[in-house]
């Protein structure tokens, strides 16, 4: 049972691809080509293309094997030239002691660049601490050790950047530090928690005025997963999962239809703590902002048939705690009314075998995160922040309440062997809540409300060598 379960997003604690199969050659590429525009009628389309190469060596010794992945995007420099953007690149030592079966062993991992796979929370809306240093001086890196057995595993993992420090005009070096594992209590059932500590370094506002104070975060996550019979795996929802950076790896994993009946239900949540500025006292203050964020994942397959479903809810400190704070490095004031986002989706998909075709149809519903009196400096103006994402917002004119959105797709997955595969969504949403600042007849940029419809078109194409 432990080797289907690897195929759901709960086990994937630290975001790696399923360990290789000895019959794999010592060399794989994918080359990925992602094209998108959320509003075919506005500016916004974009283009990337994503480069990686999975490598492994023989046995060093006994037991002994070294693995690496090469992952980052291409696109076109400010100046003349392409620029490189790393997307979880790493190098593994694994050892797997005589007597241990396969997927067993111990596991040392470094991260030279970005730190991306190793994150708290589980499923990816409701994942944060992807990046721990947001004010780093250069590379985010880790060291990475983990301990994986037939039923349980252990992982702890050190992160460290160069932090700048406005009070000394300096760098310094800070870490963090994220530990966790799970265990499976029966062959249907797996628990899985983390746990983190760690300081962001110096809050730069409070800095400039010539105060010390800190950003000390403390957070954790728990999860468990139910699952029973055949694997299910994920469906074609681009725009959620494209900030994964395990989406190029395991959204074009091959699906098996055997013919049989599969479920699984997982549930999670994380509870996150962090020193913020209070922005109500002078001279400069802390204090501590707490949010949280949970998800319940359902997916069901029968033949060839797959139905998913997605719940989460996210406060707005959540949203913006990897930023961190709005504004940044500040907690929100007092009198401020917030309110968590909650989302919920529903899709289903039928795989045509003859073709390798999998069309499907999606819908969601999302009530955004949203903050009134939002803190944007302008007096005698009460706006309302509506959270997208971190740093995403929209500002709703005076007296217009957050409104619900919802998006409808029309989605499709086509495999073309071994060699390659695309990914497809058209999709309709309707966001009342879109808004850009204008000049009103005095001169003062105030938020005017957008057309609220939209139709977009994604389109991933992946080749494997």
């Amino acid at each position: 049972m432990t080797a289907p379960l690897l195929t759901l997003p709960l086990l994937l604690l630290l975001g790696q691809a399923p360990e290789p199969t000895p019959t794999e050659p010592p060399f794989q590429a994918r080359l990925s080509f992602y094209a998108f525009d959320e509003d075919i009628d506005a500016d916004g389309s974009a283009t990337s293309f994503h480069a990686a190469l999975e490598g492994h060596t023989p046995e060093l010794a006994s037991g002994l094997r070294a693995e690496a992945t090469l992952s980052f995007f291409l696109s076109t420099a400010l100046t003349q030239g392409i620029a490189l953007q790393d997307f979880g690149s790493n190098l593994r030592l694994r050892y797997r002691p005589s007597g241990w079966e396969a997927g067993e062993g111990l596991t040392v991992a470094v991260h030279p660049i970005t730190t991306s796979r190793l994150y708290m929370g589980f499923t990816w809306p409701v994942t944060w601490e992807r990046v721990a240093f947001p004010r780093r001086g250069g590379n985010e890196s880790a060291l990475e050790l983990r301990l994986s057995r037939r039923r349980w595993d252990a992982f702890v993992a050190l992160k460290s950047a160069n932090v700048l420090n406005d009070l000394e005009l300096d760098v310094s070096r800070h870490y963090a530090l994220l530990a966790g594992g799970f265990l499976d209590v029966t062959p249907e059932l797996r628990l899985a928690a983390k746990g983190t500590v760690f300081n962001r370094g110096q809050v730069p506002g409070a800095a400039l005025q010539g105060v010390e104070l800190h950003v000390p975060v403390r957070g954790a996550s728990l999860g468990a997963l139910w699952h029973r019979g055949e694997p299910v795996g994920n469906n074609v929802d681009l725009t959620l999962y494209t900030g994964d950076p395990t989406f190029f790896e395991r959204f074009f994993q091959p699906e098996a239809y055997p013919g049989g009946f599969g479920a699984s239900v997982s549930l999670e949540g994380s509870l996150v703590s962090q020193g913020l500025l209070d922005p109500e006292t002078a001279p400069p203050q802390g204090r501590t902002q707490t949010s949280g964020a949970g998800a319940l994942e359902a997916r069901v397959k029968q033949g060839f048939w797959r139905a998913h479903a997605l719940a989460y809810v996210r406060t707005p400190g959540f949203i913006q705690v990897d930023v961190p704070g709005f504004p940044p490095y500040q907690d929100f004031r007092s009198g401020a009314e917030t309110r968590a986002e909650v989302s919920g989706t529903l899709s289903s998909d039928y795989h045509l075998q003859a073709w390798g075709l999998t069309p499907g149809l999606l819908l969601r519903v999302t009530r955004p995160a949203s903050l009134r009196n939002a803190p944007l400096d302008l007096p005698g103006r009460n706006y309302t922040a509506v959270f997208h994402g971190p740093n995403q917002l929209d500002f709703l004119p005076e007296g217009v309440d957050p409104k619900p959105m919802v998006t409808v797709k029309a989605t499709a997955r086509w495999d073309l062997g071994a060699v390659a595969g695309v990914l497809a969504e058209v999709s309709y949403t309707h966001d009342p809540n879109r808004t850009v600042f204008e000049d009103d007849v005095t001169g003062v940029a105030e938020p005017v409300l957008q057309p609220a419809n939209a139709v977009g078109v994604n389109v991933l194409l992946q080749a494997r060598f």
